[in-house]
């Protein structure tokens, strides 16, 4: 990454791609939820709680990923089965051109609007209300194909990715 590129990324005036993240994690011994999740303990001792309550989502900070996407992750990064995201998609939003693949598994869950699911080759259309659960060694990737509308999906992963 070129130094005016770490500049404009640090300087929040440009995003990274989930793919070009998972490689400065892989680069340091991290995840890529070590680079994402808020800080962990004080103490730096990773403790997973029996239940973990996380309030108001749209005061999580995030990330943008491709063209109009905001990326939140819920929660904390390790110790848990599950690592919990938001995707919230601008009209046209999407990150088609960074699909990834990855040991484990996802769920997403369509709270508003509409999506498509870039599974390999599928194209899998999702509205409000509908669910998908797949296997992430299969690129995959979300857009929203409508012009008009927002988009919002919940979503769940199995780390480390």
């Amino acid at each position: 990454m070129s130094p005016s590129s770490l500049s404009e990324l640090e300087n929040a005036r440009s995003g990274i791609s989930l793919r070009r993240l998972q490689q400065v994690a892989d680069h340091f011994g991290l995840h890529v939820t070590d680079l994402l999740a808020d800080e962990g303990s004080p103490d730096g001792v990773e403790r997973a709680a029996q239940c973990e309550v996380i309030r108001s989502a749209a005061a999580t900070p995030g990330v943008t990923r491709g063209q109009g996407v905001h990326y939140q992750l819920l929660g904390a990064g390790h110790g848990h089965a599950l690592q919990a995201v938001v995707l919230s998609f601008e009209p046209g939003g999407g990150y088609a051109d960074d699909k990834m693949a990855h040991p484990g598994e996802e769920f997403c869950y369509v709270v508003y609007g509409s999506v498509e699911l870039l599974l390999g080759e599928d194209v899998h259309t999702l509205a409000q209300g509908d669910a998908a659960r797949f296997r992430t060694e299969i690129p995959h990737a979300l857009r929203n194909s409508s012009s008009d509308g927002m988009a919002v999906v919940i979503g769940a992963a199995t780390p480390p990715w």
